[in-house]
């Protein structure tokens, strides 16, 4: 029971990779008279060790009266962009001591300063800014965004290594080619010509020459055969879509309020499942088989120089009207692309509507508007669709004519020249082989170089995406505001003085929570809340009141870290967890226990132990015997890690129902710091006054379903809530008005 009390000083850190180092601070909690030591170490998550910081171990001992020790992380400073990584930081093994119930675990977040997809055009950038009209008056165009996308991606060490071997198979497949037609041509002009047979490579012996072209033709095939098996199973356009996937879904995640409204949950979802895919296949993929197929009219052209240069001048002219007819049509094939994929995000956002408000539309009889809306996209899209099918079509033919007109020409011109003893068969063949190999190569050329415009809307997109603006900055002040108060709060003589005065156990238990100045206006609007400066111990049930429209959800806000305030500060010890709980129940896909779960799971370390305080809590909030039993029954799976994504048994919950798993996730997670708006709006009048007395509960039991004679080792609950109930608000020990 008096063992001192050791843990991180935030549940969460930020830190600028262009910073150098991360310093963090475990904590000591306690009396403070006997010697301590706790193990640390950092562990990867997103961010890798050698990539994005160094790892680091170590033990920190604390002497009597020590109440704080830093710990340094070096990072890892590059002009590679990457989304917001984090590792884990961990407490093990303390001796003489304990470990925080949540905080022998933390994160640190490394924010990522450079511009997607890299710092190139960070001038115009900086200038113009990041959207689709000012990369157009910045004169960047897609390729150009392109390029960089592609020379990001290969920096990465998997895919430059498995690149460089892809590039290599291409290669020998084109040496093979050259190896073949010249196979060829050899058997028709020495071994089938008129060549002594001591000058054949095998000499005196036709047969058995024959029989070592026949081998070389054969085995050169299997090794590549081998190879090309071996390249399939690279996953490089996997490992690539997957990583531009990831990021795009990690930068939405840290997108502040105005970025978040400016992305529908369509264009998020086009942007994930179809852009990446368009700028991965179309475009990092596609080079490879652009360069592969140049490198194939490379040699094409190297044996028709050697061998027969008459035929060099008209396939130079054939590749250059393509090469114009590709200039001339790339703009208008791009922007045919992009209008199509704005048409397709239009029906999805149709067809979203009509899912998440088929109440509303049921009820106002609307039915017939929603399918008119629809249909009017439908026809949009096909409008679209149509020139863009027909230019395909037109772009498909065109480098076919040209390269079959080049073979007819040949098979005339060469024929007579072999008529009249000018070139040798085996050769004539040999050029027609080389004719039709570069018809074809002129066609994959032409059709790749058109598959790079399906990757460059989508880069543009992406790029405005993946810039657009986060409150990562802004969590780091005020979380490094919060930690250098904090550290202020809790020298020896403070906290001694906090326990004499509060008749806190830990004097750390004792430091107020306070709001200073605090104001806050939204963009655009008037003031919602000026110079509010209050105070209020650990430990007190707040109520929030005020008349309708009077700031007290933007209250809820502030204390919850949704909003932050524009001016002043809010001060709340940086150790304490905060969880804002809003008034609209959220279930996410997937089972009960995953909803029950999410956030907390993260700590624990008896998970038995945790499952079973969950039910505890689920039955108590009034859970029905049919969800009950589903948490009963499913529980063992979910402990195996064996739970799935089925969420059917969400489908039929009531908004009572749901504001239950809204709460008891809430109440699972445990927070230090519980701010709750209008948590029993949706609920029935017996049902709100048990979860009035469960908060209750839980501020003075310091958590709910937990040994009360452990309370004294636990945090402080303190929970700020804008109760719909005057009950709520008689229940408090503190109103904010």
């Amino acid at each position: 029971q008096d063992a001192d009390i050791l843990q991180w000083d935030s549940a969460i850190y930020f830190v600028e990779e262009e910073e150098g180092v991360m310093n963090v601070d475990v904590i000591r909690m306690g009396l403070m008279k006997e010697t301590i030591s706790v193990d640390y170490a950092t562990e990867d998550a997103s961010a890798k060790a050698g990539e994005r910081y160094e790892a680091v171990s170590g033990t920190l001992t604390f002497e009597p009266g020590c109440v704080v020790k830093t710990v340094a992380i070096p990072l890892i400073d590059n002009d590679r962009w990457d989304t917001t990584l984090e590792f884990k930081i961990r407490l093990t093994n303390p001796q003489n001591c304990e470990l925080g119930r949540y905080l022998y675990l933390s994160r640190v977040k490394v924010i990522d300063g450079d511009y997607f997809p890299s710092s190139t055009y960070a001038k115009e950038f900086d200038r113009y800014g990041v959207t689709d009209t000012a990369f157009q008056e910045a004169g960047i165009s897609g390729l150009q965004l392109l390029w960089e996308y592609i020379t990001l991606n290969l920096s990465s060490p998997g895919i430059k290594l498995k690149s460089a071997g892809v590039l290599l198979i291409d290669f020998l497949q084109n040496l093979y080619f050259l190896l073949t037609t010249y196979i060829v041509q050899y058997a028709a002009d020495n071994v089938l010509g008129d060549a002594k047979p001591e000058e054949l490579l095998i000499p005196g012996s036709k047969d058995q020459t024959l029989l070592f072209l026949a081998a070389a033709y054969l085995l050169p095939f299997v090794v590549l055969n081998v190879l090309d098996v071996w390249k399939a199973q690279q996953r490089i356009a996997e490992e690539s879509r997957g990583n531009l996937q990831r990021s795009i879904f990690r930068k939405f995640l840290n997108f502040d309020e105005i970025s978040r409204a400016s992305v529908s949950s369509s264009e998020l979802g086009l942007s994930i499942i179809q852009d990446a895919d368009d700028i991965v296949s179309s475009g990092f993929m596609n080079v490879f088989e652009l360069l592969k197929q140049l490198g194939k009219l490379l040699v094409s052209l190297y044996f028709i120089q050697a061998e027969n240069p008459e035929a060099l001048l008209p396939t130079i002219a054939v590749a250059v009207a393509i090469a114009l007819f590709i200039l001339l049509n790339y703009e208008t094939s791009s922007q045919m692309r992009e209008e199509v994929s704005e048409r397709q995000a239009r029906i999805i956002d149709v067809a979203q509507e009509g899912s998440a408000k088929i109440g509303l539309i049921g009820d106002y009889k609307v039915r017939p508007l929603m399918e008119e809306r629809l249909t009017h996209r439908i026809s949009d899209l096909n409008e679209a669709s149509v020139p863009l099918s027909t230019t395909q079509v037109t772009n498909d033919y065109f480098p076919s004519w040209l390269s079959n007109l080049l073979v007819a020409g040949y098979l005339a011109y060469g024929g007579e020249a072999v008529i009249d003893g000018s070139i040798q068969i085996g050769t004539f063949l040999a050029t027609v082989n080389i004719f039709k190999g570069i018809s074809d190569t002129f066609k994959d050329i032409f059709t790749a170089s058109l598959e790079l415009s399906k990757a460059t809307g989508p880069i543009v997109k992406i790029t405005a995406l993946l810039n657009k603006q986060t409150n990562l900055r802004a969590q780091k002040r005020i979380n490094r505001r919060r930690r250098q108060v904090t550290k202020q709060e809790r020298t020896p003589e403070r906290l001694a003085e906090l326990r004499r005065a509060t008749g806190q156990r830990y004097g750390t238990d004792g430091i107020p929570i306070r709001l200073e100045g605090v104001g806050f206006a939204y963009p655009g609007a008037q003031t919602s809340i000026a110079d509010a400066t209050l105070s209020v111990g650990q430990g007190s049930l707040v109520a929030v009141c005020g008349p309708r429209r009077g700031g007290k959800s933007t209250l809820i806000k502030l204390l919850g870290q949704v909003v932050d305030p524009t001016q002043g500060e809010i001060f709340i010890p940086s150790y304490l967890r905060i969880l804002h709980v809003g008034a609209n129940p959220v279930v996410l896909d997937g089972s009960i226990w995953r909803n029950l779960t999410i956030g907390s799971i993260n700590f624990w370390r008896d998970p038995e132990a945790e499952t079973q305080r969950a039910m505890r809590i689920c039955e108590r909030l009034g859970f029905n015997s049919r969800f009950m039993t589903l948490l009963r029954d499913t529980r063992q799976q979910f402990l195996d890690g064996e739970d799935g994504e089925e969420h059917a048994w969400a489908r039929t919950l009531s908004i009572s129902d749901q504001m239950l798993v809204h709460l008891a996730r809430a109440l699972v997670y445990n927070p230090e710091i519980l701010v709750m708006n209008r948590p029993t709006s949706q609920l029935p009048e017996a049902i709100a006054d048990e979860v009035f007395f469960m908060l209750r509960e839980f501020v003075d039991n310091r958590g709910i379903a937990l040994p009360p004679e452990s309370a004294a080792k636990r945090r402080p609950r303190t929970a700020f809530i804008s109760f719909a109930r005057m009950a709520g608000v008689l229940n408090s020990d503190v109103v904010w008005v």
